[in-house]
C-alpha cells in the first residue's frame, strides 16, 4: 500500500464541499445566465438555455429559493435580474423580492426560453442573453460551478468577469479506499473541523424545516423518535433530520445547504447521517470529525466513477454508502467490516433510479440512510452481502467501477424514458 499525501485528500475535499443555497441545477442555471449576463453589460431582454436531459430533469420540478415558483424558468429569469454578492451556487441566498418580480416579468412576457439537447457531458449548460444587436453566451460543463466558457458577440473570452473560477482537483481514482482511509487517520482535528462547521449548517436547515417548513415526512418521522432503543435511535434520528433538510431545501426554503460533490442532498445525507450516529454513541470530536470524513470521501470517490449527474438515485448509491462507512468506524470496527457495510448499501439499493429533484427526493434519501446506519451495525455482527453477489465484487474498487458501468451504459435507456415520464406530466 502506498503513502497518499494527505493534503492531496483536503483539497479534494475542500473543492467538493461547498455552500449552496436551494437545487443545485436550477442554481448552476442562473449562474450561467448571471455569468452571460455580466459579459453583456446590460439587463438581458431575451434568455435562451440550453441544458443537458439530466440537468432538465433535477430542474424541471423544485422549488426555487425565494420565488414560491419551481423549475429552470424562473432560476434563468432570476440570473438575468439577480443583485446577490453571494457566489457560485450560494447566488440564491437573498433573492430580492423586486429581483423575483422582475424576473416573473420575463418569464411571463415569454422572454425565457429552455431547451434540453443530447450533449457529451451528463451536466450541460449552455446560457444565451441578447439585448438589441449583442449577445453574450455562458457555458458550464461537468461541474456546477465549472464555467468554461464565455464570449461576447460571438467572441470568447478568457473568463467569466466578476464569477470565482474552480479549481480542480486530483482524481481519487488513483489510489485505493484503504489508502484514502489510513490518510483520513493522519489528520488533524484542526484540519477538519470545516467539516463539522458543514454539518452544523446542515443541522439549522433540518430545524428550520422541523419548526416551520413544508415537510410533513421530516416531522412525522421526528415525532416518532421517542421510545426507540438505542440501537434504532440513529437510524431513526437520522431519518428525521435528513427528511426535514430534505425536504426544506426541495421545496424551496431560502437555507443553505453543504453541498458534497455538487449535490446539496448527497451533503444533507452524507454530514446529518454521520452527525446522528456519532451523537447517539456520544463519540468524541475527532472520531466525529475523522467519520465525517471518510462519509465524505466514499461519497465523492463514488462520483467520480458514476459522474455527477446519473441515472440512479446518487442519495442512495454514493452518499448513503459513505454513511454506511463512517457508521462502522463510529462503531469501532475494522476496515473489512466498513467495507462489507458498504457493498451492502451498493448491493441493496444500486438500482433505485432518479426521477428528478423534487420533495419526494426525501423519501429516498432518509431511507437510505436509515437502511445504511442499519447495515453499519449488521456487518459488526458478519451480517452482509458477500463479495461475487450480484453488483457487489471481490473488491471495492471494482465495485465503484461496476456502478460507474451500471450509470453509463447500463442505465441510459432508462434515464430517458424517466426524462418523458417526468415531462409527460
Amino acid at each position: 500500500m502506498k503513502t497518499m499525501d494527505k493534503r492531496i485528500l483536503l483539497r479534494a475535499l475542500e473543492s467538493e464541499i461547498e455552500r449552496t443555497t436551494g437545487c443545485t441545477d436550477p442554481g448552476a442555471v442562473c449562474l450561467a445566465v448571471r455569468a452571460a449576463a455580466i459579459e453583456l453589460g446590460v439587463d438581458p431582454e431575451k434568455i435562451v438555455v440550453t441544458v443537458s436531459p439530466n440537468i432538465y430533469k433535477n430542474g424541471i420540478n423544485v422549488g426555487v429559493p425565494g420565488t414560491g415558483m419551481r423549475g429552470l424558468h424562473i432560476a434563468a429569469g432570476l440570473g438575468a435580474v439577480i443583485k446577490s454578492t453571494s457566489s457560485g451556487l450560494a447566488l440564491l441566498d437573498a433573492v430580492d423580492p423586486a429581483d423575483v418580480e422582475r424576473a416573473v416579468q420575463l418569464v411571463n412576457n415569454g422572454r425565457v426560453t429552455i431547451t434540453h439537447a443530447e450533449t457529451t457531458s451528463a451536466l450541460y449548460i449552455k446560457a444565451e442573453v441578447f439585448s438589441g444587436a449583442h449577445y453574450a453566451h455562458a457555458v458550464i460543463r461537468d461541474d456546477y460551478t465549472s464555467i468554461v466558457e464565455v464570449g461576447l458577440d460571438g467572441k470568447k473570452v478568457s473568463s467569466p468577469r466578476g464569477m470565482p473560477v474552480k479549481t480542480k482537483h486530483e482524481s481519487l481514482k488513483g489510489y485505493t479506499l484503504e489508502e484514502l482511509f489510513t490518510s483520513i487517520d493522519t489528520m488533524t482535528v484542526e484540519e477538519l473541523t470545516f467539516l463539522r462547521d458543514a454539518a452544523e449548517v446542515n443541522r439549522k436547515a433540518a430545524e428550520a424545516g422541523l419548526e416551520s417548513g413544508p415537510c410533513p415526512l421530516g416531522k412525522a418521522l421526528y415525532s416518532g423518535l421517542a421510545g426507540a432503543g438505542v440501537r434504532h435511535m440513529a437510524a431513526a434520528r437520522a431519518q428525521a433530520l435528513t427528511a426535514a433538510a430534505c425536504e426544506a431545501r426541495m421545496s424551496g426554503m431560502q437555507v443553505p445547504i453543504i453541498a458534497i460533490a455538487g449535490s446539496g442532498n448527497h451533503g444533507i445525507a452524507s454530514f446529518l447521517g454521520i452527525l446522528a450516529v456519532a451523537e447517539t454513541l456520544a463519540s468524541p470530536e475527532e472520531k466525529l470529525l475523522k467519520a465525517l470524513a471518510i462519509s465524505s470521501t466514499v461519497t465523492v470517490a463514488i462520483k467520480e466513477h458514476s459522474t455527477k449527474l446519473s441515472a440512479f438515485c446518487g442519495c442512495a448509491v454514493a452518499a448513503s454508502t459513505g454513511v454506511a462507512a463512517g457508521t462502522v468506524y463510529l462503531l469501532g470496527g475494522s476496515y473489512e467490516e466498513i467495507t462489507h457495510a458498504m457493498q451492502s448499501v451498493i448491493g441493496t439499493l444500486a438500482g433505485m433510479v432518479c426521477d428528478g429533484a423534487k420533495e419526494s427526493c426525501a423519501f429516498k434519501l432518509s431511507s437510505s440512510v436509515a437502511l445504511a446506519i442499519q447495515f453499519g451495525h449488521l456487518s459488526l455482527e458478519d451480517a452482509y452481502i458477500k463479495e461475487g453477489m450480484g453488483i457487489v465484487s471481490q473488491s471495492i474498487e471494482k465495485t465503484f467501477e461496476n456502478l460507474g458501468r451500471l450509470n453509463n451504459p447500463g442505465m441510459v435507456t432508462a434515464d430517458k424514458l424517466m426524462l418523458q415520464m417526468i415531462s409527460g406530466h
